[in-house]
């Protein structure tokens, strides 16, 4: 009697705090993707009511929610993270465990160069991964292009993911696995479509809000000599709108096959990360 092949388990964990107009978009996607159940959220004290809202109803759907107070220490989102990984993977829940950021959604680079986010090419490579005793890592995003909704420029990244069985623990941005296990690394042709860039005046309160909790924002020369966790976002804050903007212009574009038709698919709109900020 033939087997039925089991399902591939992926799992995202993703922790946010008022993330207006990326949560919905993420969980759409990546629910597509992976299933709604699935995907697991830690809310960092959100006050603003559309997002308490939201993950009422998504968890109503099976979305997995731990709710940390706006206290928590943000400068421990790594080991906040790992906990909710750990766990996840100590009950042997899942195959693959994928720490994101909300600006973050996943797609793979095939054999021949070309960018795609079909479900079956993605959960088909992943299959690939199970069981890999490697810390699993991304070497690429996309980085998005504001007016341009779909054309993203390819940029070198560092980030990591786990089957399971063998999770690790993540730094702060889920750039390396830092539990000491002395395991090899291990390429992988999963990328990152990255929605880093927002308009610019709701990039700089963003930017803002990130470095709070390491140094002194209204402090303008220990902002400059800053070069703590996320110390890139600087260059958002003093460069101006004109330089901003600057940045997106240079280097190769590439695009996502698909991508737009799924995002319609799933009632995203490709300029979510520019509405509503700047009015």
């Amino acid at each position: 009697m033939e087997q039925t092949k089991k399902p591939l388990r992926v799992c995202c964990v993703m922790m946010q705090r008022n993330e207006v107009n990326h949560l919905e978009p993420w969980l759409r996607y990546h629910a597509h993707l992976f299933g709604i159940e699935n995907l697991c959220v830690i809310d960092h004290g959100s006050e603003t009511p559309v997002i308490i809202a939201m993950l009422e109803a998504y968890q109503k759907r099976g979305l997995q929610v731990r709710r940390l107070p706006a206290t928590a220490d943000y400068r421990r989102k790594g080991e906040f993270v790992s906990e909710v990984m750990l766990t996840l993977d100590a009950f042997k829940l899942y195959d693959i465990l994928i720490p994101l950021d909300c600006d973050e959604f996943v797609v793979l680079r095939n054999e021949t160069g070309q960018y795609l986010c079909g479900r079956d090419a993605i959960l088909d490579y992943l299959a690939t991964l199970k069981g890999r005793d490697t810390i699993l890592e991304v070497k690429e995003n996309l980085l998005n292009i504001l007016g341009a909704p779909g054309t993203f420029i390819p940029l070198p990244y560092q980030k990591v993911f786990f089957a399971g069985g063998h999770c690790g623990v993540v730094d702060h941005g889920s750039h390396k696995d830092e539990s000491g296990r002395g395991r090899a690394a291990e390429a992988t042709r999963l990328v990152y479509l990255h929605f880093h860039h927002r308009p610019y005046a709701r990039q700089v309160e963003a930017s803002l809000a990130k470095l709070r909790p390491y140094v002194n924002v209204y402090d303008r020369e220990a902002l400059e000599r800053f070069r703590g966790p996320g110390w890139h976002l600087v260059q958002h804050i003093f460069g101006g709108k004109t330089a901003y903007q600057t940045m997106m212009n240079h280097g190769e574009r590439v695009e996502v096959i698909g991508l737009l038709a799924l995002f319609r698919g799933l009632d995203i709109d490709p300029l979510f990360t520019e509405q509503s900020w700047d009015g």
